[in-house]
């Protein structure tokens, strides 16, 4: 806030022109107790005389007791009328005041009672109070819908018309009856307690029709559906073995005749098959094999079928009056001891061969993986290698000479291989036989120059020491038959040795020749 030096000379103006009334609270407080009393005194000096009021603005806290002098005619009249409705007014208060008061202690007492009780009891006053008024509604519109009917038509009385929506109540079962007179004929009627034990009749009829409508559907399937005989179980067990045989061959020829992988379809396709006559061979032997033995194996159980069949039919030319079941039961008892034994081993053998199905067909699957990933890899190393195409492998096959002499086990293999899994491998061999072949004539080519070398510097050594004087030889002589020793001379070959001993000759000859 500014102080009062610094503010503007109009500000300044005004405050001072409101100076005089401004005040403190203590000071405003006292000046308004001193104005108070002064009306106080001023209106009513005796206190005896109140000031007088309109009487358009009459309440209860007014009092007209009597009616003034000089008051006559329409005030007078009016006067009466005010005092009786404030009489009015006050009665009303007070019963109102007595009935709130009232209603206070009544909601006090049922809360208590509420709390002190059980808050069940209370749940279920809830429950009884909602359902009567569902009921009250239901009435209430059924109400509604009779007002809107016409009272003068013919069947607005007609009982037939009025119940015709109305479900047919269910025949009440004698016991209720009988209990009910006997209820009648001991003491009053509660109609909870009739309809409680309509209810549980009805609940143990709906129990009975259900186990009634059980037991009539278990009848029925057993008449539709009769027991299954030993004849019929073999039936069953011969169609089964005939299915299963089938998806076995199914799926032996499908493991022969797929490929598990494109690649493998594109290679077996090219031109170069032959590895592949060989294992179609191979798999047209066993799948040969195979039908043989499922023939066999059909004619034993058809012979002994067969033979069982027509000991039946002899036995029922001999005995016709013998009944029909106690025949089938022989028959299917004969069939099944002799069959039974042979089933229970086709079963072994099926789950046997399913196996191996199943393991070729994982074998398969995992072997193309791989064959997949190394022809890749391969592949790979082909494009980085620098060594096969310095190398590459020669495309014509060597052939053997003589016609007697037997292949190698790895020429074999290699016949019954796929080009593409067997060459690419067999061109790193040889390029890496090339190889090293090439690095070993190399390396002997580099030794027989060193041997060279080392023999030129040693004839180079020699001469050197020949040159120098270093050259000693052993002369043996011979041998005396006085003395068997050996004379050891050294005889110096070096060029001073020329002019050893004869150094005036050759100054003479000079001189002779001057």
């Amino acid at each position: 806030m500014q102080e009062p030096e610094n503010l503007p000379e109009s500000f300044k103006n005004i405050q001072h022109s409101l100076g005089s009334y401004i005040k403190q609270r203590q000071e405003a407080t006292h000046i308004r107790r001193v104005l108070a009393a002064h009306l106080e005194s001023t209106l009513n000096p005796d206190g005896q005389h109140p000031l007088p009021r309109p009487l358009s603005l009459m309440d209860a806290s007014c009092n007209i007791e009597s009616t003034p002098h000089g008051v006559r005619g329409l005030q007078k009249e009016y006067l009466r009328c005010v005092r009786t409705n404030i009489t009015a007014g006050r009665e009303y208060a007070q019963t109102c005041k007595a009935h709130q008061v009232k209603g206070q202690d009544h909601a006090r007492a049922s809360l208590g009672k509420d709390a002190l009780g059980d808050p069940m009891e209370g749940f279920l006053g809830l429950v009884k109070q909602q359902q009567k008024h569902e009921v009250l509604c239901i009435i209430q519109d059924y109400v509604d819908v009779l007002s809107q009917k016409p009272t003068a038509a013919p069947e607005f009385l007609d009982l037939k018309e009025v119940l015709k929506d109305v479900e047919s109540l269910p025949q009440v079962p004698p016991e209720v009856l009988r209990a009910s007179g006997a209820q009648q004929r001991s003491g009053g009627v509660d109609l909870k307690d009739l309809v409680d034990q309509l209810e549980k009749s009805v609940l143990r009829a709906k129990l009975l029709l259900k186990r009634e409508q059980r037991l009539l559907s278990k009848v029925k399937s057993e008449h539709e559906n009769p027991p299954v005989n030993e004849a019929g179980r073999l039936q069953a067990l011969g169609t089964a073995r005939n299915e299963l045989i089938n998806w076995i061959e199914a799926e032996l020829f499908r493991a022969g005749e797929s490929s598990p992988d494109e690649d493998n379809l594109n290679t077996i396709s090219s031109p170069e098959k032959k590895g592949t006559g060989c294992i179609d061979g191979q798999l047209a032997t066993i799948q040969q094999q195979y039908s043989q033995y499922t023939k066999a194996r059909q004619k034993l159980v058809l012979t002994v079928t067969g033979r069982l069949q027509h000991e039946f039919q002899i036995k029922l030319d001999e005995e016709p009056d013998l009944a029909v079941e106690n025949l089938e039961s022989r028959n299917v008892n004969e069939t099944s001891h002799v069959v039974y034994p042979y089933l229970e081993e086709l079963v072994a053998v099926a789950n046997e061969q399913k196996a191996i199905i199943q393991l070729k067909s994982h074998l398969t699957i995992n072997l193309a993986k791989q064959f997949k990933a190394s022809n890749q890899c391969l592949e790979r190393l082909a494009h980085e290698s620098h060594l096969l195409p310095a190398y590459p492998m020669p495309t014509g096959s060597s052939h053997r000479k003589g016609p007697s002499l037997e292949s190698s086990f790895g020429d074999e293999i290699s016949k019954h291989e796929k080009p593409d899994s067997s060459r690419r491998a067999r061109a790193w061999v040889y390029a890496s036989e090339s190889a090293a072949n090439v690095m070993k004539e190399e390396i002997l080519e580099k030794l027989e120059e060193g041997s060279m070398a080392i023999d030129e510097t040693r004839q180079t050594m020699l001469e050197l020491q020949r040159l120098l004087g270093q050259d000693t030889e052993v002369i043996g002589g011979d041998k005396d038959e006085d003395s068997s020793t050996q004379k050891d001379t050294t005889n110096s070959k070096d060029i001073w040795s020329i002019i050893d001993g004869s150094l005036g000759v050759i100054k003479q000859g000079d001189r002779a020749a001057a």
